[in-house]
């Protein structure tokens, strides 16, 4: 059950009463004026209630929230109280972290969220008494997920190749034909050639990989080559899925594939497929056709599903693998690039339905084109016994071709299939147009396959006074050929299903010696999910703050005063214009640059005593202009000149000067928190400006 946005009442007045009696009266003071002394915390906070609850100023309140307001609210209601971390990294490459962080303690000061303590932990929540006018602000996300209107055709592929059924049956034929790599030098040079020549423009050795992170391939090696072998119990669950399940399912292969370094399926791994699968299907469910998005967008729907409990590629550092994500997404043609640093969702394609007419043509006698109709069950059954070739022009655009080689109908007998059955499947196919010189040739080679035999899969083995078994049903119908007496080969995949025969005619005790060959069965379920919706980010009214200016002028203040009170109305704290009568002024200075060393040093020590962060701007010999945002340590006189210690707050600070643009499309980095960095020494001398941040009242 989904936690309501809101905690009571009396949650948020026990939070306010819980903060040290400085913070408190700092906090009501920027509220309700001058605070007499001494005073009493309950009734202070009635007068707050009271003051909050007046119909102009929540409306006030709602006109002073902008865009960035509305955002971090929404992001806070939609993460369902979060930590401070947790909502900073939902925007992480937007926003610089100061910005976040100033525009955070802003809400704060403006009575619009709050902080409580949690298991050891601050959270974030929002005011209950502002619940009738931030419920519109909260239920519109659209701001949370920006997007474009998508003004293409939506049955495209961005340009590039896309990958459908026969795409995959295809790969399925180059990895059955080739030895696919060498041990411990990849995927063999001849290999990739022939990929880059057959499907220009897609990265097959990467689709290749999908497979094997799904276990329709495992890898075997005999000396130094390396072979992929099939697995037949999972390649026929995968023949089961619709199209868009065997692409999604793809994505998840690839990024189990590149999640645990290359390790193919085990037994251990199954039920992680199944989970990058469902994380994908609704991850792509909450993606419109119609438009595209920025990469900031696309990140943050898959923290949201992380948010949920699902969480497939979450490193130990707390952040999710998304470049992983989108590399599986794009490589499989569910989403493609659209503007700059946009994706968008392709559409669904249909599975093909049993085409009424021919779905394979035969240009000449040992030549096929399978056409886009043909069901994947159709194209992975020609795959079988047949080798891709490049497409003639005009040819690939309507169909793919393949060639009956010898080697690849010996590798079809080699799999089960006889002769019979092959031309069977193209007669259907094709209408009934097979060349006699092809059905002679693959009659021949089958004649001749016959007469020198190698056999390789599950052999069973009966004493004498057992032989009676292989006339038993169950034993029976596995047998595919007697190799001598009491030696039988088995039409199975695993020995799993020939125990199982045994067991059901009463055998308890099988011998089973281990071996290299490795076995092992997915059953790829349809995973399910539900599509969201993105809206247009909405316009925000301009706060009218006119009558607040004028009556700042009346209050004669000085420049200081008047400067620090000028401060709270542009930062929308103050509300009304009787929270300017008769207050007293606290003026605080947060900022010198410049010549200004006096200044500089007394901004230092009071970030140091009062542990506030500090933002510098300093001049590195080497690197030039730097900004860094950290812990204040100390500052030290060493060698005649002031030196400030700072522990860095972050790893990463190259984007501060980024454009919002870039922030938006995510080019500035994620600039996510880390673990601080080492304590560095900046000489006065050195900074150009410092900056003290104000910590929250509620503490961090």
């Amino acid at each position: 059950m989904k936690r309501s946005r809101f905690r009571s009442l009396d949650e948020w007045k026990a939070a306010l009463l819980a903060l040290p009696d400085d913070s408190y009266v700092e906090l009501l003071r920027n509220l309700l004026g001058n605070i007499k002394t001494p005073f009493h915390k309950p009734g202070i906070l009635e007068d707050a209630v009271r003051f909050l609850s007046q119909e102009a100023v929540q409306q006030t309140i709602a006109a002073s929230i902008h865009e960035m307001d509305h955002k971090i609210l929404a992001g806070a209601a939609l993460l369902e109280e979060p930590t401070v971390q947790e909502l900073w990294q939902f925007f992480a490459g937007e926003w610089h972290y100061l910005e976040f962080h100033e525009r955070l303690i802003n809400l704060e000061e403006r009575f619009i969220l709050y902080r409580f303590s949690q298991e050891g932990y601050r959270h974030l929540a929002l005011n209950p008494l502002l619940e009738p006018i931030l419920g519109p602000f909260l239920a519109d996300t659209s701001p949370l997920f920006p997007s474009m209107p998508w003004e293409g055709e939506l049955s495209g592929s961005g340009g590039r190749p896309r990958v459908d059924d026969r795409i995959l049956a295809s790969l399925v034929a180059v990895v059955l034909e080739e030895d696919y790599g060498r041990a411990g030098r990849g995927v063999r040079k001849k290999v990739l050639h022939t990929l880059d020549r057959l499907f220009p423009g897609l990265k097959a050795p990467s689709l290749i990989d999908a497979f094997r992170g799904l276990g329709l391939f495992h890898g075997s090696a005999e000396g130094d080559v390396t072979g992929l072998y099939p697995d037949e119990g999972r390649l026929r669950a995968f023949q089961q899925l619709s199209p868009w399940e065997r692409l999604v399912y793809g994505a998840a292969g690839f990024c189990c594939f590149g999640w645990f370094q290359g390790q193919e399926l085990s037994p251990s791994l199954q039920g992680q497929v199944r989970t990058y699968a469902g994380f994908i299907y609704r991850f792509l469910g909450l993606l419109e056709p119609s438009r595209q998005y920025p990469r900031v967008s696309l990140q943050r729907f898959g923290e949201l599903l992380i948010r949920e409990g699902i969480e497939p590629l979450r490193s130990q550092d707390g952040a999710y693998r998304f470049d992983l994500l989108l590399e599986a997404l794009e490589l499989l043609g569910l989403l493609e690039p659209a503007a700059p640093g946009c994706w968008r969702l392709v559409p669904e394609p249909r599975a093909p339905s049993k085409a009424a007419g021919p779905v394979l043509a035969l240009d000449r006698a040992f030549s096929l084109v399978l056409y886009p109709e043909i069901t994947f069950e159709d194209a992975l059954s020609v795959a079988f016994f047949s080798v891709p070739r490049n497409q003639s022009a005009g040819i690939a655009e309507v169909g793919l071709r393949f060639e009956l080689t010898k080697s690849s109908v010996i590798r079809g007998f080699d799999r089960g299939m006889d002769a019979q059955t092959m031309l069977d499947l193209l007669n259907r196919l094709s209408g009934n147009r097979l060349d006699q010189s092809l059905i002679w040739t693959l009659q021949d080679w089958e004649r001749r396959y016959g007469e020198v035999s190698l056999h390789k899969g599950v052999v069973l083995t009966l004493a004498e006074e057992r032989r009676y078994l292989a006339e038993t049903g169950p034993v029976a119908s596995l047998i595919t050929r007697t190799l001598g007496p009491g030696v039988y080969v088995l039409s199975v995949s695993k020995r799993s299903e020939a125990v199982e025969a045994l067991q059901k005619v009463g055998v308890d005790i099988i011998a089973q010696r281990e071996s290299s060959q490795r076995e092992g069965s997915q059953k790829c379920t349809s995973p399910t999910g539900k599509a969201g919706d993105a809206g247009e980010c909405q316009r925000y009214p301009a706060l009218e703050q006119e009558r607040f200016h004028h009556a700042l002028q009346d209050l004669s203040l000085s420049g200081a005063a008047q400067e620090a009170v000028q401060a709270r109305i542009e930062g929308r704290v103050i509300l009304d214009e009787s929270q300017l009568a008769g207050r007293v002024i606290r003026s605080e200075t947060f900022e010198a640059q410049g010549l200004d060393y006096v200044g500089k040093a007394r901004i230092a020590q009071q970030a140091i005593a009062t542990r506030s962060l500090l933002a510098v701007w300093w001049f590195h010999p080497e690197e030039g202009s730097k900004h860094t945002l950290g812990i204040p340590e100390a500052l030290k006189k060493q060698g005649g000149e002031s030196v400030l210690f700072l522990k860095p707050l972050f790893q990463d600070e190259s984007a501060e000067n980024s454009t919002p643009e870039q922030r938006l499309s995510g080019e500035a980095g994620s600039r996510k928190a880390k673990a601080p960095q080492e304590t560095i020494r900046l000489p006065l001398g050195t900074i150009s400006r410092v900056r003290r941040i104000k910590p929250s009242f509620f503490g961090e």
